[in-house]
């Protein structure tokens, strides 16, 4: 009782320095009770104006002279530092000046991590309030160093305050993991790097969705969209999110509500913001975030980024023009892709029919254009945006251009789905709707598809050489034996150690991993170290770090999987993000994410595709069987000759013996599900073993070594 009476004495008698606002203790640290009540004392604080910084004994009194520069700190120069934060933030519109706000009453708390020795609180950087009173945040000395930390941190005391202070009674007290709570990080950041633009980062993981992203560290790099605001709207447009947010709102249909557009007017705004995104047309941000692109497409730690800045479609028909957005990586929501177009003849233009598939769903609908992009890296011009679901672009670069672009925005024709039910933020795919495109191509061929010499150069800076078995870029250092297929557009990088029948193609990047048996990685799939044997297939836009993958373990869509055990018939799809620290699984499909944050691990219940959280809010694409070359040349008949039994024969063309190196079934999505290996030269007669594939409709094609179509065959039916 009487030391709590000498800390109130001295809490009131250490304000007087500062009358307008006092210094509060948090109720943990005057608790004598707990390390941190132990150690406190005031000879361990300092204060500003704004601020009381709070720190523990094992870094002394002085913690501008301890002897361990990773926990040396100077208080006056963090307060100084955030004195400045804090007038900017005034500017920002975000500190409530009204007499009755908690923080015209008391200082924001800042607590020192890793500063209480053995046993104390450790962390690097995080912030909120304290007693429901008033905003705070903990830090690391380290985080301390310059103001781009602890602005964000700060922002999170500001965003507290919201709620302490009553701003937006219509919310209540929400909790930060609410459906719409993974705004809280998105925002912090923006404040960050409006103070600080050198700050920013061009890292959006992956654009297919927008501020619904389905895991929250993702969610961190969003802001890029509120640069969008603050530079068509005005900060204060920013400000307004929070103080008139609705609850179950997510910030789109906050800013959509606010402006009073019409749903056409607000497709139209997100279309700008999403070509902006090719340079990020954004001032003063513009400069520092293209900067920030070219160095993390070239870091050995930014590997993920190359893989999604850019999208890549999939192939129907490589000699006709023909490709599409697979649902994994199509538009959600005011998500958009972005396709570099490599001109093949600049003197004439380049034309593409789009056409949008509006039978996924009754709200697909899209805004598209074509983009070029001046030799300095600036955006020159923006071709005609159209959103009718067929119609043709055409655009012819100037001689001082030197890229083009394809932009489509997920431009939903009603409003903006976020059921949180249904579709909620940590669903993503398939439950989310999304709105897949196809293009027909002339003159210019896709990211994916262009010159290999042209393909990430800025990941073959290391000496290297093509592969005599298939063409593809590998790695000085790494060991691929001849009977390895790499891609002529593949890349091998590292130590990786590759032997048997694996195969590395289309697009692929494999670096410092062992791979053997006939594992299969394909299509934009990146294998970032770890081990895969057996018949494992690596597809689609999957990211695989650090895993033990084996048997028939199959990894797609979106997904992002690191430091997991996956064998037996496990299959990893949709926007599913499995990375937590250890785990293992044999059996079942899964597209829904487990929740970081809880350190959830894969059910592993053996669920199969018919399971509630696998099936899709969308229906299938329905793709046209008509060659945009050849008008009478059908492609399949509607009409599928069914298929039983395990084995099916195929017969190859004279063409086909000679120049195809793989057969694949198709579904009617375009994902790929079978494989068989074509020896050139080989039997007229190849049989497919359909044991692990799916009952279904599908389509057979051969490939040659580039990637090209040679034949389709007509459609089965697998019961």
């Amino acid at each position: 009782m009487h030391i709590r009476l000498l800390l109130l004495t001295c809490l009131v008698a250490a304000s007087t320095t500062f009358a307008q606002k006092r210094a509060y203790v948090p109720a943990y640290i005057r608790d004598t009770s707990t390390i941190e009540g132990k150690q406190f004392s005031w000879d361990r604080t300092r204060q500003s104006k704004n601020f009381l910084m709070i720190w523990g004994s094992a870094v002394g009194n002085d913690p501008s002279k301890h002897e361990n520069p990773d926990l040396r700190f100077d208080p006056a120069q963090v307060l100084d530092t955030m004195e400045y934060v804090y007038d900017r933030c005034h500017e920002l519109g975000m500190i409530n000046t009204d007499s009755s706000s908690m923080a015209n009453r008391y200082k924001y708390v800042i607590v020192m991590y890793n500063t209480y020795g053995e046993g104390g609180p450790e962390g690097w950087a995080n912030g909120w309030a304290v007693d429901d009173s008033i905003g705070a945040f903990w830090v690391h000395p380290g985080a301390t160093r310059d103001g781009g930390v602890i602005a964000h941190e700060f922002t999170h005391s500001l965003q507290a305050m919201y709620h302490i202070d009553g701003q937006n009674p219509n919310r209540g007290n929400k909790a930060i993991y609410d459906n719409d709570g993974l705004f809280y990080e998105t925002h912090a950041n923006y404040v960050r790097n409006v103070i600080y633009p050198q700050a920013v980062t061009s890292d959006i993981d992956a654009h297919h969705f927008l501020m619904l992203e389905p895991d929250w560290k993702f969610n961190y790099e969003g802001y890029h969209f509120l640069l969008h605001i603050h530079q068509t709207l005005g900060l204060s447009m920013v400000s307004r999110l929070w103080t008139e947010w609705l609850p179950l709102e997510y910030p789109l249909q906050t800013l959509r509500r606010l402006t009073s557009m019409s749903q056409e007017a607000f497709n139209d705004y997100m279309f700008d913001y999403a070509c902006r995104a090719v340079t990020w047309d954004y001032d003063p941000w513009g400069q520092y975030l293209r900067a920030s692109r070219t160095e993390r497409l070239r870091a050995d730690w930014g590997r993920i980024w190359a893989q999604r800045t850019f999208d890549i479609v999939r192939a129907i028909d490589t000699s006709a023009g023909r490709y599409y957005s697979d649902p994994y990586n199509a538009p959600q929501d005011y998500g958009y892709n972005i396709v570099p177009l490599y001109v093949t003849d600049r003197s004439k233009p380049v034309e593409l029919d789009v056409v949008g598939h509006t039978e996924v769903n009754d709200h697909a609908g899209w805004r598209y254009a074509l983009v070029a992009v001046h030799k300095d890296g600036t955006t020159q011009r923006r071709g005609e945006m159209l959103s009718a679901p067929r119609s043709t672009l055409s655009i012819r670069l100037a001689p001082d251009e030197s890229m083009l672009y394809l932009v489509v925005l997920g431009a939903p024709v009603d409003s903006m789905h976020a059921n949180p039910e249904v579709n909620n933020t940590w669903n993503g795919n398939p439950k989310r709707y999304h709105y897949p495109w196809e293009m027909r191509l002339r003159n210019a061929r896709p990211e994916g598809y262009q010159d290999p010499e042209l393909v990430r150069p800025q990941l073959r800076t290391m000496p290297g050489h093509r592969h005599a078995n298939g063409g593809g870029w590998v790695d000085d250092r790494a060991t691929v034996e001849e009977s390895v297929y790499v891609g002529p557009r593949a890349i091998v990088a590292g130590a990786s150690r590759l032997s048997g029948n694996v195969r590395i193609e289309h697009y692929a990047y494999v670096q410092d991993a062992t791979i053997s048996g006939e594992v299969v990685v394909t299509d934009n799939a990146f294998v970032l170290g770890g081990t895969a044997t057996d018949s494992v297939r690596i597809i689609d836009q999957c990211l695989a770090v650090n895993n033990k993958l084996s048997g028939r373990a199959r990894l797609g869509g979106c997904s992002q999987v690191l430091n997991y055990t996956l064998g037996g018939d496990v299959r990893i799809d949709g926007d599913l993000v499995v990375y937590n620290e250890t785990g293992q699984c044999s059996s079942g499909e899964y597209h829904v994410l487990t929740q970081y944050y809880r350190n959830d691990l894969l059910p592993c219940d053996g669920r199969d595709s018919t399971h509630p959280q696998n099936v899709s809010v969308n229906r299938p694409i329905v793709f046209e069987t008509v060659s945009v070359a050849d008008a009478g040349r059908t492609l399949g008949d509607m009409s599928p000759r069914s298929v039983a039994g395990d084995d099916y024969t195929i017969t190859l063309d004279a063409k086909e013996r000679m120049s195809a190196v793989r057969a694949t079934m198709i579904d009617l999505l375009g994902a790929e599900h079978h494989l068989a290996m074509l020896p050139q030269g080989g039997a007229a007669d190849v049989r497919m073993n359909l044991q692990q594939v799916a009952a279904g409709v599908y389509t057979i094609c051969t490939y040659d070594a580039a990637g090209n179509v040679l034949a389709r065959r007509p459609m089965l039916r697998l019961r």
